[in-house]
């Protein structure tokens, strides 16, 4: 009966110093790092908040369905002034972070707020799915904004999540951070205050002499003025004209194009026709789309 007292004491204690010892992790050198302990206590601070108040809360999936497997993940920067982008290629640090992200705890979603009054420095993180996918998601002055247009009010703790081996870090776009379309509309109008300036258009020869907008489709005509042939391609911008100037608008969802080059042989016409249902419904202005440098404007009601 003694022995099997100790045996229970000791089993006891072994699975304790284990769960202890599974709050810190390993870096890819083999070194502890405390970051993720960070992160722990930092929820378990959120969470001693969270009892105390009123509200009901309930567990979302902010990277539901990442797969560390076959995804790197990304991470957006903006500071009021230039927007970094940085990526993250180790499946441990990755698993950690998105585990801490699917487990925030958020209460009921925001609506109607004004978010040309946000201020602080913006993050974004977006990694891919199994499927082909993306999950993602854009934090700015306490709120977290979703896929799927949904915000939420809460505490992330990026200064930790910064701590991890973040590589290849580049300047990026405005326009390029996850769910930047249900920031930068905001109450069914176009904010500059989340959108690039467009730069100064270089046309490769070809121009855009007509267009025409049939629902969702920009039916265009394309003509080369050189003496030359000349290539184009079927990827393509669009801009929104706000107080005089040209800015990027971001679109709802994620586009692909495919990777091909036309040949319009010198003087030559030809028609084309974009698809501009990923931008979902515009706000009503002045728009122009460029492709491979022409461009031509049109009018959304």
């Amino acid at each position: 009966m003694k022995r099997k007292v100790i045996l229970y004491i000791t089993s006891f204690a072994l699975c304790t110093i284990i769960s202890l010892y599974s709050i810190k992790s390993m870096d890819v050198t083999g070194k502890e790092t405390d970051v993720q302990e960070d992160i722990y206590l930092a929820q378990v601070t959120e969470d001693k908040e969270s009892i105390k108040s009123t509200k009901p809360l309930k567990k979302a999936q902010l990277l539901e369905d990442a797969s560390v497997e076959t995804s790197a993940m990304a991470m957006w920067e903006y500071n009021g002034g230039k927007t970094f982008v940085s990526w993250l290629f180790n499946n441990k640090e990755e698993k950690e972070i998105v585990n801490y992200f699917n487990g925030i705890k958020l209460g009921d979603t925001v609506k109607d707020l004004d978010v040309s009054k946000l201020k602080d420095d913006m993050y974004g993180i977006r990694i891919g799915r199994k499927d082909g996918t993306f999950a993602g998601i854009t934090w700015i002055d306490g709120y977290v904004f979703m896929e799927n247009g949904d915000v939420y009010k809460a505490d992330i703790d990026f200064k930790s999540i910064k701590k991890y081996t973040w590589q290849d870090r580049y300047e990026s776009s405005l326009t390029s951070f996850p769910n930047m379309y249900y920031i930068a509309k905001n109450n069914g109008k176009w904010d500059k205050k989340f959108l690039d300036k467009s730069g100064k258009l270089k046309s490769c020869g070809i121009i855009i002499n007509s267009c025409r907008l049939n629902g969702s489709k920009l039916e265009v005509k394309l003509k080369n003025t050189t003496k030359n042939e000349l290539c184009y391609g079927e990827g393509f911008t669009l801009q929104a004209r706000i107080g005089g100037k040209w800015y990027n608008i971001p679109a709802q969802r994620e586009m692909a194009f495919n990777d091909i080059a036309h040949i319009l042989k010198a003087g030559g016409i030809t028609e084309m026709t974009y698809d501009l249902s990923a931008y979902g419904q515009l706000p009503a202005g002045e728009y122009r789309i460029v492709a491979d440098g022409a461009f031509s404007v049109f009018l959304v009601e």
